[in-house]
């Protein structure tokens, strides 16, 4: 009988002759290996890497670099013990974990930048694995190129049903090989429904394998890449949430989407919050009940992610109050509103307070003073005891009125010249572009004029040889033949 993960752990811990981190041995009770880079020392990295290595038992692997995200307001620092070739080993651990197991379920690779070589350990490790159904790479695939290594597998696999490459500096030229991936699937799935079904006379696409879901959050993919999204999701009935949070998406981006939604009747997620150029919230109300109509038709429940942390001091609440949630779409319109109602406000719970404080005052004072008249009753008190604020308080709401809208001005102005300065970026990116084809368009001619002029020149000197070699012979001749007088002419 193989010893079981943490027994694997305690054994490996007690050779090199160190207690077992607390941590990982609760994880590993529920078969889940979580790993915190930064807490880790030099000493624990091998019992680690041993209990890791060969294990068939896991069903969940996590390993981190960074604090997580509910501890922002940690201060983040990386360990010296987390080196190139602790990384190296790491990674190739995790491949023999991913060949050899068949019940693990999730592998996440939190804030670990991967090298070439960790690449092709882990790429090797996902070929051969057929249980895999997540996979969060957030922060460790950086770049096109990287994404390109690990696409190639993810391609292939269709165990696989919700992908995170959240924080990957993905960009545009990304979302072709994501577009590739959709339409790869799409196409084998439609071979497994038809299979299963006779001819899709009662097509069930909930029973065919692939991805669910796709994760992108912090990536500058940008309107084109949301244009080769959606192209690729137009004929798709697989895909049931995108997350896009913090992607530089404008209103061009979300009409895209609009349109999508149109046709699409399965994608029931669609998360586009934190994209602070998509200014037209009438468009997000539409997208919002698209959506909401696809997500009445899906059987699986699907959830819009979290949303990031701000790096903020800790705060220890002492009373348990429960949220209000404020609805995507409305969230600009709604706290502004609120704003101008609570400042509209303020000034009258002001004036009541001190108002009816005078008066509470005032009746004391009177109650006891004998008064002579009945107009005695309603003393000029009240009035001296007012604060001139009070008496100030419809010129002072004008004035706000008068503040507020020009606030609403400025903020439009503001968001005219925000869209301004985008398209005259785009247009220098366009130019920019031009310019860089055009310069390897001439390098590239000057180097195909170079090798040609090279490749030319031995076969025009063979010639000349040639003909030199050849006029000779023909004087020779002509001297034997008793012409050596016309040949000094010649020569002459």
């Amino acid at each position: 009988m193989k010893p079981s993960s943490v027994e694997k752990y305690k054994t490996s811990c007690a050779a090199v002759g160190i207690a077992p981190n607390s941590f990982i041995t609760k994880g590993l009770e529920k078969q889940i290996l979580h790993i915190r880079a930064t807490k880790l020392q030099p000493e624990e990295w091998k019992p680690v890497m041993k209990c890791l290595e060969n294990n068939s038992m896991l069903s969940q692997v996590i390993i981190e670099a960074t604090v997580p995200a509910q501890c922002a307001y940690v201060k983040r620092t990386t360990s010296p013990s987390f080196t190139l070739a602790v990384k190296n080993q790491l990674m190739k651990s995790l491949a023999s974990c991913l060949i050899c197991s068949s019940v693990i379920k999730k592998l996440s690779v939190i804030y670990v930048p991967l090298k070439k070589t960790q690449l092709e350990f882990l790429t090797r490790g996902l070929s051969r694995n057929t249980s895999l159904d997540f996979l969060c790479l957030k922060g460790s695939v950086l770049g096109h190129k990287a994404f390109g290594e690990i696409f190639s597998v993810v391609r292939k696999s269709l165990n696989l049903t919700h992908i995170d490459f959240s924080h990957c500096k993905l960009s545009g030229e990304s979302c072709s090989l994501i577009g590739a991936l959709l339409r790869s699937q799409t196409l084998e799935r439609h071979t497994q429904t038809w299979k299963h079904t006779l001819r899709y006379n009662n097509p069930d696409t909930s029973s065919a394998n692939g991805l669910k879901r796709i994760t992108l959050n912090g990536n500058p993919i940008g309107d084109e890449g949301c244009e080769i999204i959606t192209t690729a999701l137009q004929d798709d009935y697989w895909i049931k949430a995108l997350d896009l949070q913090q992607c530089e998406i404008t209103d061009e981006g979300a009409k895209m989407f609009l349109v999508m939604l149109e046709d699409n009747a399965s994608v029931s997620v669609l998360d586009l919050r934190l994209n602070s150029r998509i200014m037209d919230a009438n468009l997000l109300g539409k997208v919002n009940e698209l959506l909401e109509r696809n997500g009445q038709h899906d059987t699986e429940h699907y959830i819009n992610g979290e949303l990031p942390v701000a790096k903020t001091k800790k705060v220890i609440r002492t009373k348990k109050t429960p949220r209000r949630s404020i609805s995507n779409i409305n969230l600009r319109n709604s706290l502004n509103e609120s704003r101008t109602s609570k400042k509209v406000t303020s000034y009258e719970s002001y004036y009541n307070s001190v108002l009816n404080k005078s008066v509470v005052k005032n009746i004391e004072h009177i109650s006891d003073i004998s008064l002579k008249n009945e107009k005695d009753k309603f003393s000029p008190i009240l009035i001296h005891q007012t604060p001139p604020k009070a008496r100030t308080s419809s010129t002072k709401s004008i004035e706000e009125k008068q503040i507020f809208s020009m606030l609403d001005e400025l903020k439009n102005d503001l968001e005219v010249y925000k869209k301004e300065l985008y398209v005259e970026k785009e247009r220098t990116k366009a130019l920019e572009r031009k310019v860089n084809d055009l310069e390897r368009e001439n390098l590239f001619l000057k180097k195909q004029q170079h090798e040609q002029s090279t490749d030319l020149e031995p076969e025009l000197l063979e010639t000349i040889e040639t003909s030199f070699s050849q006029f000779h012979n023909f004087l020779d001749m002509l001297k034997q033949a008793g012409y050596g007088d016309l040949c000094q002419l010649v020569t002459k």
